[in-house]
């Protein structure tokens, strides 16, 4: 722990774990059950594991801040204390007791049942982890190698757990309640474990499987690729599974799983062949660069020993007349210095001087070791005998001055034919920082491209120059295939070619600078797409080049028709439903209905919208449904007898059902209503007479019964009654009561024959047995007589299976479509005609917190969407969807500490099965990644063509500065001409120098010309 250094992902997941925990926690302590699930439609997290994962998440989070004092304590007290609770449940779990933890800090008020039968404690192998993860910690604080080892492999081990447990829940399977049949961890719990175990492990990244991933060699980036698209490949397939077994796509378990199987070892070869590709790519273009590289040092070699070997012959030539060349050797602006077999300097030259800031007396007392880099030197030792005297070395050395500054030189090397060794030294330190700093600016280029989730595109001359992997990878493409060969309308759908074609043409003339579209792709197998471009022009190398990004926005496409189907679906089912179906909020508005209701009460759309759930129900039994309105929000359930008042004036009764929900983020009341006005006449006709009430009871079509309240005994029951639980009437007259429910109900069944039925009790649903065993729902209405002179209960027993099972199945269609509305990144907001607010989703709410503060409320106006100065141009907009149009485009949003939010808006019209405009949906989505990401690729680029420009300058300030000493050895050599002492070498010297300036000359050409390229 001693030794950990700083790392942003082991800050980033220790907050964010402490984040987690904490939310928890504060909803146990405020009984608040959506903190307690974290996320919408998991089960709750339990009060002692998050408050384990906030102990163990701040003792992560401190080793990362060593100055902290009592850093060592702090951690330690933390580890042992997480430790502690999970040891002691698991203790509870084996030993089978109870200490009192569970509800030691919050109490749990949920009943015990088989899934949770200790409430407030956590899964079994949810203490496990924590048990190995404090142990994890508490090792870290040895120093030896061992404990590191040891707290590793338990990291891995609790990281092995959590992923057995995600995996479980995708393929529906607990490995723990296998074994012990013990509760098995949440989701969430899961992920958290995983996350943080594999956080732990960086601490020591050089050991166990971190090692694996954590490197920056091939093998270790094979590793990370292979291992992501392998937990991709099972997080998908085990999805699917949920989705074919929620559907019931297969009729058979074996044929699932074989195509389970087979799905599997598909995905494995392409991920085999992918990867395979992939390191041939690498090792081709190593193998290339290697070539290029070999071929390029020949070439330099040679032209450097050509010209380095005429330099050292012409100075061999003049060494027998040292006084007569000296003015060339002290004059040369490259440094020149000669040694003896010993290394010992025996001449220096006032450049080497110059360069190292000694005087020539010191550098003839110190051997060249003195000059060289100390760590160069353990590394790279001088060496003693050069194999080939007749041939020259060049390489590059580092000389520490004598100020101790350190410079990167290149080196010619000579041996004479008397054992010295003549020494050229060029300073090459500003080049070589150049060289660095180029290398680096197109390193981070090619980074943020080749790395970016977005794929990134250049085009010039109708062609793409480049494109990264992501580019090529939507298209089923490598990115050599792209590059420089097809024209770009290849990869677009031929009905959108001449869309996108018009787009190129007008950033290549300059008509615009930017532009945002959608279109559809043409992938490499013909299959079609959806990419969204985002484009600017430039000028590279003087010609317009588009640069910019793309998006797969299929998925999105595909999401949003699915979205639709769904919400027609749920319209048509809830059209479709018997009686009537209503929704009203908790000031009594209605906010949806179907059909019946209108028909039944003659009320219109508008005026319902306008009308409270009291306005339909006559006065005289506004108190018995006030009444079962309260019971509903209190037990779950409600149902009532009332009569409801059409928009004529006439009332009718209706049997209401009510079940409270959360609809809209508000408390709701979800029901259905049946006209039972026959019913009703039948029992008042029955009353009047009894020749007629024995008509109807005996051809009832519903399940009539007469019960002995007495003795239990079944008095009288119709064929209906009969039929339905599957006895012959006779059968039913030697039967109980009790015969007809299970067991269990008994005690409910007794206590309920000992209340008094009349007209006014409520309607109970129960369950009841058929001859068979079958157990059945039933809408059970009594009613208290005196028949022949004993007591009776009159029964109506109605099976409500199917219609509890079609509500259920109604609640969770629209759970199902709130869930999706809610878990998206995207903001969506509903409108009215009068772009009034009707509905949006959490993403939505967030985003006018974000940016205007306040929450919005339904029935807000738009303006608290978009800022006061661009409200007049979405108006314009609103109007152009309102006439059936669609409108896309970019909006800014800057923040307080000056950066910049930008989203992309699409405002689309709402329609009904007639085509007719209701509204409008605009949905924002957040774009600011994309934004940055081609801006900084723009400045990638301009810094590069800076460094190009200025490599180019200083060549052609080298090849003048070069000339002007030989233009001064010209002059010397004009000077002597008129008594030369040795004419032919003299001869010889001109014309060398003269060849030299020729040479200089067409390197400034040279440079001159790829100036001007």
């Amino acid at each position: 722990m001693d030794n950990a250094q700083k790392n942003r992902k082991i800050i980033t997941i220790s907050l964010l774990t402490i984040a987690a925990g904490a939310t928890v926690m504060l909803g146990w302590i405020l009984n608040i059950p959506a903190l307690q699930c974290i996320v919408p439609g998991f089960v709750a997290m339990r009060f002692n594991a998050a408050l384990c994962f906030v102990l163990f998440g701040s003792a992560l989070l401190i080793t990362q801040y060593q100055s902290i004092k009592y850093n060592r304590l702090f951690f330690i007290a933390l580890s042992s204390i997480g430790t502690l609770i999970g040891s002691i449940t698991l203790l509870q779990d084996l030993l089978h007791f109870n200490s009192g933890l569970d509800q030691l800090f919050v109490t749990d008020k949920t009943a015990p049942s088989y899934q949770i039968p200790f409430p407030g404690r956590m899964a079994f192998n949810a203490s496990i982890n924590f048990c190995f993860l404090g142990l994890g910690f508490l090792s870290l604080i040895f120093k030896k190698r061992v404990f590191n080892v040891l707290s590793q492999c338990l990291f891995h081990i609790v990281g092995t757990l959590s992923a057995i447990a995600l995996i479980g829940y995708l393929y529906g399977v607990s490995f723990v309640r296998i074994l012990l049949y013990k509760t098995s961890m949440a989701t969430h719990t899961a992920i958290l474990f995983f996350v943080l175990s594999a956080a732990a492990t960086l601490l020591n990244p050089s050991i166990g499987f971190t090692r694996l991933f954590t490197g920056k060699r091939v093998g270790n980036q094979m590793a990370k690729r292979l291992f992501t698209l392998i937990i991709l490949t099972v997080i998908i397939f085990g999805s699917l599974r949920l989705q074919t077994q929620r559907f019931q796509i297969f009729s058979s378990l074996d044929i699932g799983i074989s195509l389970l199987a087979v799905g599997f070892v598909l995905v494995s070869l392409l991920l085999i062949w992918d990867t395979a590709n992939w390191l041939n790519n690498i090792d081709a273009k190593r193998t290339e660069a290697e070539a290029k590289v070999k071929l390029m040092n020949v070439e330099l070699e040679n032209r450097v020993t050509e010209r380095s070997g005429e330099l050292l012959s012409l100075l061999v030539q003049f060494q027998k007349s040292e006084e007569k060349y000296r003015s060339l050797i002290e004059q040369a602006s490259d440094a020149i210095y000669i040694l003896d077999f010993e290394n010992n300097f025996t001449d220096v030259n006032a450049s080497l001087c110059q360069m190292l800031g000694y005087t020539r007396e010191e550098l003839l007392q110190l051997t060249v070791e003195a000059i060289i880099d100390p760590a160069e030197l353990k590394n790279d030792p001088l060496q003693k005998i050069i194999p080939d005297p007749q041939k020259a070395v060049i390489r590059e050395r580092r000389f520490k001055c004598k100020n101790q500054q350190i410079l990167t030189v290149e080196i010619n090397v000579k041996i004479f034919s008397d054992d010295r060794v003549m020494v050229i030294a060029r300073d090459i330190t500003d080049r070589k920082k150049m060289e660095t700093e180029l290398r680096d600016a197109e390193l981070r280029f090619r980074t943020i491209a080749d790395k970016s989730m977005v794929g990134v595109y250049i085009v010039q001359d109708g062609k793409f120059t480049y494109v990264n992997p992501r580019f090529a990878e939507i298209f089923g493409y490598e990115p050599a295939e792209l590059t420089n060969t097809v024209p770009l309308e290849t990869i677009i759908h031929e009905s959108y070619r001449s869309i996108t074609t018009e787009h190129v043409r007008r950033r290549m003339t300059g008509e615009v600078e930017s532009v945002n579209y959608e279109t559809r792709g043409r992938r490499k197998d013909g299959t079609a797409n959806w990419v969204e471009f985002y484009g600017s022009r430039a000028i590279i190398a003087g010609k317009p080049t588009i640069i910019g990004s793309m998006l797969d926005i299929t998925e999105r496409k595909k999401a949003g028709e699915l979205l639709l189907k769904e919400k027609a679906l749920s319209d048509k089912i809830i059209n479709s439903l018997p009686g009537i179906f209503y929704l009203y909020n908790d000031q009594y508005q209605f906010l949806r209905w179907n059909k019946n209701f209108e028909l039944l009460t003659g009320y219109n759309t508008g005026e319902i919208e306008a009308l409270r759930a009291s306005d339909i129900i006559a006065e005289e039994d506004h108190q018995v449904i006030e009444q079962a309105m309260q019971k509903a929000f209190a037990e779950g359930y409600a149902t009532v007898e009332a009569k409801a008042k059409t928009k004529s004036g006439l009332t009718v009764p209706f049997l209401f059902t009510g079940t409270p929900i959360i609809y809209e983020n508000q408390p709701c009341l979800l029901g259905t209503g049946i006209d039972i006005s026959s019913r009703i006449r039948a029992e008042e006709e029955l009353r009047s007479s009894e020749q007629k009430y024995k008509l109807l009871f005996e051809r009832n079509p519903l399940p009539l019964w007469m019960l002995a309240k007495d003795d239990f005994t079944v008095i009288a029951a119709n064929d209906a009654a009969a039929d339905l639980y599957g006895y012959t009437k006779d059968e039913l007259l030697h039967l109980k009561v009790t015969e007809f429910r299970p067991k269990e109900d008994l005690d409910l069944q007794m206590e309920g024959y000992r209340q008094e039925m009349d007209n006014s009790s409520e309607r109970r649903i129960v369950r009841h047995l058929k001859k068979d065993g079958t157990v059945m729902f039933i809408q059970l209405t009594s009613h208290d007589i005196i028949f022949e002179g004993r007591p009776v209960r009159l029964s109506l027993t109605n099976d409500v299976t199917e219609k509890l099972k079609a509500e259920e199945s109604l609640k969770k269609s629209e759970a199902n479509l709130q869930t999706i509305l809610n878990t998206t990144d995207t903001a969506y907001a509903l409108f009215d005609l009068d772009l009034k607010a009707q509905a949006f989703n959490a993403k939505a709410i967030q985003f006018v917190k974000d940016q205007y503060q306040h929450v919005p409320q339904k029935g807000g106006k738009i303006a608290d969407f978009f800022p006061h100065d661009r409200l007049p141009q979405f108006i314009n907009f609103a109007q152009r969807v309102l006439q059936g149009n669609n409108i896309n485009f970019e909006v800014d949003y800057p923040q307080p500490g000056g950066s910049v939010l930008w989203y992309y808006v699409r405002l689309f019209p709402i329609t009904n099965d007639n085509k007719d405009i209701l509204g409008l949906m605009m949905a924002l989505y957040d774009i600011t990644e994309r934004k940055n990401a081609e801006q900084d690729l723009k400045s990638a680029y301009q810094s590069i063509q800076g460094h190009i420009d200025s490599i180019k300058d200083m060549a052609w300030k080298q090849s003048h500065l070069i000339r002007s000493p030989l233009a001064n050895l010209k002059g010397l050599a004009t000077m002597l001409k008129d008594d030369p002492t040795d004419g032919e070498a003299f001869d010889h010297m001109l014309s060398e120098l003269d060849r030299m300036d020729a040479i200089i000359i067409e390197m400034a050409e040279d440079a001159a010309y790829h100036d001007v390229e």
